[in-house]
């Protein structure tokens, strides 16, 4: 069954709450926002919440609030095309730090000169729910009095020292969009926390254009629910034209509210993230037991204090010989650093490179899915594709 396509990345999606979410839009709609900001406050332990349409928005919204009118922001030298669009929209100017490849977090000696290169914020990013050393960059930033920005859009339950990734900073991201853990088919949030969460958010909402009703996330999550069974995904994934998977540039919009079918979702979202997450970390888990010490490929491993939620499981190929396999999901990381992103060219400083961890995981990090449409065949399969033994994974795994 080689022409079966394994979706890269499932959340799951509650059928029952998408079609009352349908019918909600045709009813009142005042306090649906007001009541999902508060249960994110409450799972993100966060003063002041504000919705979203999107990640990206939430983040554009950051930077304009912390950065000064041309100001400059220091961003991971490798992670997604869409920290330069928000960059781009935001109207700030760039810096880059170097990655440790090992745990993907951010390589502190980078942090620091990069921050002696001058900057008015910091930008650090979890992927596939492994945490990035936040305090450490934390008390780099303390010094010279910059502030940090948490992009936990990939947190995905992850956890550092008992804390869930997005409740760590004074300034937290997320999103809520296809291939997050936590998805309600659009949207974002930005949470805040310091002593001026009020006054800023205050500032940042008053600057928010108006949400859409959202109908079209309707169909966005219907077709995330019906496509995430690997033999129907295999019909999308087979037509180039939809570039599913791929790293496409997309230019941020101006920041809007979080759309009512979004708000009305994530309720039901919320709820499911516990189990998603814990189904990640055993198949995760299984996959690291049969890989255990192969010559191959290198694990990454979670900073001290880090419990990962693998959105996805990373790895590094240490020989250089493995091929992507789309029917299994097993798929190469981001193609570009940030350096490379014609996009970025514009408004990136003059000698700014990404560094030689960030160049490492552009050519040899690859990505294997843990979410819960995997199966035990799928397992048994990208452990033969890594060259080791087949598994013998826990029944819990593939429990729905």
């Amino acid at each position: 069954m080689s022409w079966v396509r394994q979706p890269p990345v499932y959340s799951p999606v509650d059928p029952l709450a998408l079609a009352k979410s349908g019918l909600a839009l045709l009813g009142d709609r005042s306090n649906r926002k007001d009541r999902v900001a508060e249960l994110i406050a409450q799972a993100f332990n966060a003063r002041e919440v504000l919705l979203a349409d999107s990640g990206t928005s939430a983040l554009v919204a950051a930077l304009r609030a912390l950065v000064p009118p041309g100001g400059t922001v220091a961003y991971p030298g490798y992670g997604c095309i869409d920290l330069t669009a928000a960059a781009i929209r935001a109207g700030v100017k760039v810096r880059l730090y170097d990655l440790d490849p090992a745990t993907l977090s951010p390589d502190l000696d980078s942090v620091k000169r990069t921050v002696g290169r001058g900057v008015d914020a910091i930008v650090v990013t979890h992927l596939y729910g492994y945490a990035a050393d936040l305090p450490a960059v934390n008390e780099i930033a303390a010094t010279k009095g910059i502030p940090v920005i948490e992009d936990a859009a990939q947190a995905a339950g992850g956890l550092l020292n008992g804390s869930r990734l997005g409740a760590l900073g004074d300034v937290s991201i997320l999103s809520f969009g296809r291939g997050k853990g936590l998805t309600a088919g659009s949207g974002g949030a930005l949470l805040l926390r310091g002593a001026n969460s009020f006054r800023l958010a205050t500032k940042i909402r008053s600057k928010l254009q108006a949400g859409r009703r959202g109908g079209s996330e309707l169909i966005k999550l219907g077709a995330q629910w019906t496509l995430a069974r690997p033999a129907l995904y295999r019909l999308p994934a087979s037509i180039p034209a939809l570039r599913l998977g791929e790293m496409v540039y997309r230019p941020a919009a101006e920041p809007r509210a979080i759309s009512d079918t979004a708000a009305s979702m994530l309720a039901s979202a919320l709820a499911m993230e516990s189990g998603e997450t814990k189904r990640r970390r055993v198949l995760a888990g299984s996959l690291l037991s049969s890989i255990g010490n192969a010559p191959r490929v290198s694990v990454i491993r979670s900073i001290e204090g880090g419990d990962p939620g693998y959105l996805r499981l990373p790895l590094i190929d240490r020989v250089g010989d493995l091929q992507p396999d789309d029917a299994l999901g097993a798929i190469r990381g981001y193609p570009m650093t940030l350096d490379q992103h014609p996009q970025l060219a514009s408004i990136l400083h003059a000698g700014e490179v990404s560094g030689s961890g960030s160049a490492l995981l552009r050519d040899r990090l690859f990505t294997l899915p843990t979410h819960s449409r995997v199966r035990a065949s799928d397992a048994n399969r990208l452990s033969e594709w890594l060259g080791e033994r087949r598994l013998a994974v826990p029944a819990e795994a593939w429990a729905t």
